[in-house]
């Protein structure tokens, strides 16, 4: 296990161009998922990783055809171990819609501009020089992991992927953008898919008909009480409360038909905790059956999606040392809660304790056309991995 110091040893600073120019080639490389294409930045990576100045231990691990994790180890797992990891593949981009190439890195005054770049290869380019430099100065060092995984953005098989090798960690990072901040909570999510089948009959007689799509009005309208009492259950970390929302809904054939079925999809965020996803079931079927619905109208629900969240503690060593490195490189990062899924859901599930920390912002930055960072803030995490490698290692 590692200990933490509160004055660690000389660090060596990360160049700015190196960082750059590493993320530059990383951006370079289309990892679009859907449908996951990232094979030749993961060629890239090992190949990157094997010429090395750190005497990192490389391989691939397999996930689905073509595609596969890249996992390197360096230093003395004896002293501690720490997994710096984040995922290679990024969402699509419309080419149309960006000002340049998106697939090439390119400066705008103090942003650089990309897709990926902060969703989230520049943290990736951050994490491995930090390593390498934390690496290249120590005498004995403890263990550095890092671990670039496919699939996060549509299943995060790569990350639940990654838990089976034999790593044991004492801590994790995760590159998500979190402007600088501290993720140390995310929302576990519950999807459900809500459909009704009624009677289609002329429009002219709905007398004679069974109308899906007032029947599901009706039964949503029912969800507005379960509505309140999530989002009543607050917690400071978090700047939105939980929710529960209808995302998406399907009905209805023609103007002069009465619809005969009539689906919804509900998108539900809670604080994580301990409950199976079957508190959830039970919940929404209370609701459904207490909605005053055509008493022929038949109604189903397949629930679609489950997370079970991830938190650690304030207190938790990894909380404390990425804090302390971040101020000491010009951050005033706090404990925040991230409203997104991340593969911080796995690797608590394995008990790791995990924070996220990347330059960006997911909801003002990620996925976005022209997407973008500050260089500052790239710097700034790069040189904050770096410490929290000597603080721990």
């Amino acid at each position: 296990m590692y200990a933490l110091h509160k004055n660690p040893t000389h660090v060596s600073a990360i160049a700015t161009e190196d960082l750059i120019a590493l993320a530059s080639k990383l951006v370079a490389y289309e990892s679009v998922n859907p449908p996951g294409n990232e094979q030749h930045i993961a060629d890239f990576l090992v190949d990157r990783l094997e010429r090395s100045s750190a005497a990192f231990s490389v391989h691939r691990q397999s996930v689905h055809s073509g595609r596969s994790n890249v996992v390197a180890r360096a230093g003395d797992s004896e002293r501690g171990s720490i997994l710096l990891t984040g995922h290679m593949d990024v969402v699509p981009a419309d080419s149309e819609a960006w000002h340049r190439n998106p697939f090439e890195l390119h400066q705008h005054e103090s942003r650089l501009v990309g897709r990926g770049i902060t969703d989230m290869k520049g943290a990736l380019a951050a994490k491995l020089l930090a390593a390498e430099a934390f690496l290249d100065d120590a005498d004995t060092p403890g263990e550095v992991i890092l671990a670039f995984v496919v699939d996060e953005e549509v299943g995060g098989t790569g990350t639940e992927s990654l838990m089976s090798e034999e790593l044991s960690p004492d801590a994790a990072i995760i590159g998500e953008p979190t402007r600088c901040q501290i993720g140390i909570a995310e929302y576990r999510a519950v999807g459900y898919t809500l459909t009704v089948r009624g009677e289609s009959g002329h429009s002219g007689r709905p007398d004679k008909a069974i109308n899906a799509i007032d029947a599901l009005r009706q039964m949503l309208a029912q969800m507005d009480g379960l509505a309140t009492e999530v989002q009543s259950k607050l917690s400071d970390l978090f700047a939105a409360g939980p929710s529960l929302n209808v995302t998406e809904i399907a009905g209805g054939s023609a103007p002069n038909v009465i619809p005969g079925e009539a689906t919804a999809t509900l998108d539900w965020r809670l604080l994580p905790t301990d409950h199976p996803p079957a508190v959830f079931d039970t919940a929404l079927e209370a609701a459904i059956e207490a909605a005053p619905t055509h008493s022929a109208a038949e109604v189903t629900w397949e629930r679609t999606f489950f997370s079970a969240g991830a938190a650690v503690g304030e207190e938790a060593p990894i909380v404390t040392a990425v804090q302390q490195a971040a101020r000491q490189v010009g951050i005033d990062a706090a404990p925040t809660g991230i409203h997104a899924v991340t593969d911080a859901r796995a690797l608590a599930a394995a008990g790791i304790p995990t924070v996220l920390f990347g330059p960006g912002s997911i909801h003002g930055d990620a996925h976005t056309v022209n997407e973008s960072l500050r260089v500052d803030a790239l710097v700034n995490v790069a040189q904050t991995y770096r410490r929290v490698l000597n603080h721990l290692l």
